[in-house]
Protein backbone atom coordinates (compact mmCIF):
# COMPACT_ATOMS: atom_id res chain seq x y z
CA UNK A 1 0.00 0.00 0.00
CA UNK A 2 3.00 2.04 0.81
CA UNK A 3 3.68 2.35 -3.20
CA UNK A 4 0.23 3.21 -4.21
CA UNK A 5 1.20 7.65 -3.51
CA UNK A 6 4.11 6.89 -5.52
CA UNK A 7 2.38 5.47 -7.82
CA UNK A 8 -0.61 8.19 -7.97
CA UNK A 9 2.10 10.95 -8.24
CA UNK A 10 3.74 9.25 -10.90
CA UNK A 11 1.08 8.93 -12.99
CA UNK A 12 -0.51 12.11 -12.09
CA UNK A 13 -0.68 13.35 -15.10
CA UNK A 14 -1.97 10.42 -17.18
CA UNK A 15 -4.98 9.68 -14.42
CA UNK A 16 -5.85 13.25 -14.66
CA UNK A 17 -6.02 13.13 -18.28
CA UNK A 18 -7.68 9.56 -18.61
CA UNK A 19 -10.71 11.17 -15.98
CA UNK A 20 -11.28 14.23 -18.41
CA UNK A 21 -11.44 12.25 -21.14
CA UNK A 22 -13.48 10.09 -19.13
CA UNK A 23 -16.21 12.56 -18.67
CA UNK A 24 -16.34 13.51 -22.14
CA UNK A 25 -16.82 9.55 -23.09
CA UNK A 26 -20.11 9.43 -21.14
CA UNK A 27 -21.94 11.89 -22.51
CA UNK A 28 -20.97 11.38 -26.08
CA UNK A 29 -21.63 7.46 -25.10
CA UNK A 30 -25.34 8.52 -24.02
CA UNK A 31 -26.51 10.53 -26.53
CA UNK A 32 -25.46 7.89 -29.44
CA UNK A 33 -26.23 5.26 -27.34
CA UNK A 34 -30.03 6.86 -26.85
CA UNK A 35 -30.35 7.70 -30.77
CA UNK A 36 -29.61 4.14 -31.60
CA UNK A 37 -31.34 2.28 -28.93
CA UNK A 38 -34.26 4.68 -28.15
CA UNK A 39 -33.81 2.89 -25.08
CA UNK A 40 -33.10 5.38 -21.83
CA UNK A 41 -31.82 2.21 -19.54
CA UNK A 42 -29.82 0.86 -21.91
CA UNK A 43 -28.43 4.27 -23.41
CA UNK A 44 -27.82 4.78 -19.54
CA UNK A 45 -25.69 1.05 -18.92
CA UNK A 46 -24.31 1.37 -21.98
CA UNK A 47 -22.48 5.07 -21.04
CA UNK A 48 -21.05 4.14 -18.04
CA UNK A 49 -20.10 1.07 -19.04
CA UNK A 50 -18.46 0.95 -21.74
CA UNK A 51 -16.80 4.34 -21.08
CA UNK A 52 -15.28 2.59 -17.96
CA UNK A 53 -13.95 -0.15 -19.75
CA UNK A 54 -12.47 2.32 -22.15
CA UNK A 55 -11.05 4.18 -19.16
CA UNK A 56 -8.55 1.36 -18.76
CA UNK A 57 -8.16 1.07 -22.70
CA UNK A 58 -7.10 4.63 -22.68
CA UNK A 59 -4.60 4.84 -19.67
CA UNK A 60 -2.81 1.73 -21.37
CA UNK A 61 -3.27 3.45 -24.75
CA UNK A 62 -1.56 6.19 -23.71
CA UNK A 63 0.91 4.68 -21.35
CA UNK A 64 2.49 3.00 -24.19
CA UNK A 65 2.53 6.55 -26.29
CA UNK A 66 4.47 8.33 -23.43
CA UNK A 67 7.17 6.02 -24.74
CA UNK A 68 6.63 6.34 -28.29
CA UNK A 69 9.00 8.85 -29.87
CA UNK A 70 8.08 12.05 -30.93
CA UNK A 71 7.20 12.55 -34.61
CA UNK A 72 5.55 14.33 -37.23
CA UNK A 73 1.29 14.16 -37.17
CA UNK A 74 1.48 12.21 -33.40
CA UNK A 75 -2.03 13.59 -31.99
CA UNK A 76 -3.67 12.20 -35.46
CA UNK A 77 -1.38 8.71 -35.51
CA UNK A 78 -2.37 8.54 -32.00
CA UNK A 79 -6.08 9.36 -32.52
CA UNK A 80 -6.60 6.32 -35.45
CA UNK A 81 -4.84 3.71 -33.08
CA UNK A 82 -6.92 4.91 -30.18
CA UNK A 83 -10.06 4.33 -32.66
CA UNK A 84 -8.65 0.58 -32.77
CA UNK A 85 -8.95 0.03 -30.00
CA UNK A 86 -11.79 1.78 -29.15
CA UNK A 87 -14.08 0.22 -31.96
CA UNK A 88 -12.77 -3.50 -30.25
CA UNK A 89 -14.13 -2.58 -26.87
CA UNK A 90 -17.36 -0.70 -27.71
CA UNK A 91 -18.44 -3.59 -29.88
CA UNK A 92 -17.81 -6.28 -26.88
CA UNK A 93 -19.77 -3.87 -24.53
CA UNK A 94 -22.52 -3.01 -26.41
CA UNK A 95 -22.66 -7.23 -27.61
CA UNK A 96 -22.78 -7.70 -23.75
CA UNK A 97 -25.35 -5.16 -22.95
CA UNK A 98 -27.97 -5.58 -25.58
CA UNK A 99 -27.45 -8.63 -26.95
CA UNK A 100 -27.90 -7.55 -30.24
CA UNK A 101 -25.58 -7.96 -32.87
CA UNK A 102 -26.84 -5.39 -35.02
CA UNK A 103 -27.17 -2.88 -32.50
CA UNK A 104 -23.71 -3.99 -31.12
CA UNK A 105 -22.03 -3.53 -34.55
CA UNK A 106 -24.05 -0.25 -35.18
CA UNK A 107 -23.19 1.32 -31.95
CA UNK A 108 -19.38 0.23 -32.24
CA UNK A 109 -18.79 1.99 -35.12
CA UNK A 110 -21.15 4.78 -34.66
CA UNK A 111 -19.71 5.97 -31.23
CA UNK A 112 -16.33 5.75 -31.54
CA UNK A 113 -16.20 7.70 -34.49
CA UNK A 114 -18.42 10.37 -32.91
CA UNK A 115 -15.69 9.91 -29.94
CA UNK A 116 -12.60 10.31 -32.50
CA UNK A 117 -13.43 13.55 -33.16
CA UNK A 118 -13.55 14.25 -29.59
CA UNK A 119 -10.87 12.55 -28.66
CA UNK A 120 -8.42 14.35 -31.10
CA UNK A 121 -9.33 17.64 -29.22
CA UNK A 122 -9.06 16.29 -26.04
CA UNK A 123 -4.91 15.18 -27.31
CA UNK A 124 -4.70 18.72 -28.83
CA UNK A 125 -5.82 21.05 -25.71
CA UNK A 126 -3.32 18.37 -23.56
CA UNK A 127 -0.84 18.81 -26.02
CA UNK A 128 -0.72 22.55 -25.76
CA UNK A 129 -0.80 22.18 -22.09
CA UNK A 130 2.30 20.23 -22.33
CA UNK A 131 4.00 22.31 -24.24
CA UNK A 132 3.28 25.22 -22.03
CA UNK A 133 5.00 23.09 -19.12
CA UNK A 134 7.94 22.05 -21.00
CA UNK A 135 8.68 25.66 -22.06
CA UNK A 136 8.34 26.56 -17.76
CA UNK A 137 10.93 23.93 -17.32
CA UNK A 138 13.50 24.86 -20.71
CA UNK A 139 13.56 28.49 -18.94
CA UNK A 140 14.20 27.15 -15.54
CA UNK A 141 17.32 25.41 -17.21
CA UNK A 142 18.25 28.38 -18.97
CA UNK A 143 18.29 30.26 -16.03
CA UNK A 144 20.01 27.88 -13.75
CA UNK A 145 22.71 28.33 -16.00
CA UNK A 146 24.09 30.92 -14.17
CA UNK A 147 23.79 28.60 -11.06
CA UNK A 148 26.90 27.03 -9.58
CA UNK A 149 25.09 23.69 -9.31
CA UNK A 150 23.98 23.58 -13.24
CA UNK A 151 24.90 20.31 -13.47
CA UNK A 152 22.61 19.10 -11.23
CA UNK A 153 19.95 21.32 -12.66
CA UNK A 154 20.05 20.44 -16.02
CA UNK A 155 20.27 16.68 -15.25
CA UNK A 156 16.83 17.53 -12.83
CA UNK A 157 15.18 19.44 -15.78
CA UNK A 158 15.87 16.58 -18.05
CA UNK A 159 14.18 14.20 -15.70
CA UNK A 160 11.03 16.41 -15.48
CA UNK A 161 11.07 16.57 -19.29
CA UNK A 162 11.28 12.41 -19.18
CA UNK A 163 7.86 12.68 -16.84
Amino acid sequence: MSNLPHLLRKNETVLTKTASYYVIHVVVAAAVAYAVTGNLWAAMTLSLLEPTVQAFAYFLHDKAWARAPQMRLRTLVKTLSYYGVHLMVAAGVAFAVTGDLLVALTLSLLEPTVQMFFFFMHEKVWEKKTQRKMRTIMMACVSAAQCPHQQACTQQCAMHAAA
